[in-house]
């Protein structure tokens, strides 16, 4: 294992520009994820909508409007009012040493992989944990057999 290729989850779920905060409300909890990339109709990246992102406009909607009024509130919201555009992003040729510092350094749980505007996956934080404990578990196999 070298570039993010090889640790990505490239068959992502994903939401289109004009989806509604519902829909991706509903995704997240589906899929049990806390990122959604947002793409256009023909797959370039747009974007990226978090489980914080629908958290804060829900405390916002709830202040305002009480709890009842949120699903008709998300329904009516389109997603790419609410995505970041601007994230950063990494090719899948990336090294695995140079997202693992992005992750360092920046604080970020996900990272987009984008070849030519296109997305191909996405690789989050807890890949990286779990690539650590496969190399753990590999390196304790290799000690037990000396």
């Amino acid at each position: 294992m070298q570039t993010v290729a090889d640790i990505m989850t490239a068959k992502v779920v994903s939401l289109r520009e004009h989806d509604n905060l519902h829909q991706a409300r509903m995704l997240l909890k589906e899929h049990n994820i806390r990122h959604l990339p947002v793409v256009s109709e023909d797959g370039r990246f747009l974007g990226i909508l978090s489980q914080r992102d629908l958290l804060n406009n829900a405390f916002k909607v709830v202040e305002a409007y009480g709890f009842s009024k949120l699903d008709t509130r998300e329904q009516r919201a389109e997603v790419k009012d609410f995505m970041d555009p601007n994230c950063q992003t990494m090719p899948s040729s990336a090294s695995l040493v140079e997202a693992g510092a992005f992750f360092v350094a920046n604080k970020h749980n996900c990272l987009p992989v984008v070849d030519d505007g296109q997305l191909q996956g996405i690789v989050t934080s807890v890949d990286f944990v779990k690539l650590s404990l496969h190399l753990l578990q590999k390196n304790q196999a290799a000690v037990k057999q000396r």
